[in-house]
């Protein structure tokens, strides 16, 4: 069972993921834009696994299945 925090983390990835998916969703797949915001947000992702959650997976996630189905 998930503790509470890391429940809550996971709510906010999920929730940084979906607002993530509107703003890039307009862009070309291959833009440098898109590539860069995406790249930005895992390092991020990258943060938080240095203090110990690793949702590095998770970050972007629908976005790059989108990348990798084209």
């Amino acid at each position: 069972m998930m503790s509470a925090c890391v429940r809550w983390a996971k709510d906010h990835v999920d929730e940084f993921n979906t607002i993530l998916s509107r703003q890039l969703g307009g862009l070309d797949e291959n833009s440098k834009v898109r590539k860069e915001c995406l790249e930005r947000a895992h390092q991020h992702a990258k943060m938080l696994t240095e203090v110990g959650l690793d949702f590095k997976d998770l970050i972007g996630k629908d976005l790059e299945v989108t990348e990798a189905s084209s």
